[in-house]
């Protein structure tokens, strides 16, 4: 079976065409915040209640309330989190990944994310982790949730962890060596 799929792709950071576009205007929001690390409010203004979390270790999360809680103890050690985008893809969904009812779409974000950490023994200059997103965004499950009537309808994440666990026990090395 082969299906035609719209992509449109943007390369670099937000400006006035991506926020022209719900998804992408969303994307930029739910960036935002995260990396506000003001990660307080009701899963539901991004998560779906029915939203399933794939991430790079093999962890699946299923639920909005469940995802936002691991998303809490994520990046509840960093002081400063920064998602540098560096290319973003948007395709329309095909039915058989979304509810062929509501229009949806896979972002598809490259972004280079910057970590800097809030304990002072393993300070320094950020840890930058290349990583790969991908949300399916949609209309949302209910009524009066979601940002700008959408949320994230599923998600996947691949990164190196190592990169960020070594970094750690380089500086939690050098920390132990200086006391």
């Amino acid at each position: 079976m082969s299906v035609s799929s719209t992509c449109i792709t943007h390369i670099g950071t937000y400006d006035a065409s991506t926020r022209d576009i719900p998804a992408l205007a969303f994307v930029e929001k739910y960036s935002d915040k995260i990396d506000s690390l003001e990660i307080s409010g009701p899963f539901h203004d991004w998560y779906a209640p029915s939203c399933t979390f794939f991430n790079t270790n093999g962890t699946v999360y299923h639920g909005g309330d469940e995802i936002w809680t691991w998303m809490k103890s994520l990046f509840g050690p960093f002081s400063v989190v920064c998602h540098n985008v560096k290319v973003i893809r948007l395709v329309e969904a095909i039915p058989t990944e979304s509810d062929p009812e509501k229009a949806a779409y896979w972002a598809i974000i490259e972004t280079e994310t910057s970590f800097s950490m809030k304990d002072q023994l393993l300070a320094g200059d950020p840890i930058i982790v290349p990583r790969l997103l991908m949300f399916l965004i949609g209309k949302s499950e209910v009524d009066g949730q979601g940002t700008d009537g959408l949320q994230i309808l599923e998600a996947k994440v691949w990164w190196d962890t190592e990169v960020l666990g070594r970094e750690l026990t380089t500086r939690k090395g050098k920390s132990s060596q200086e006391h």
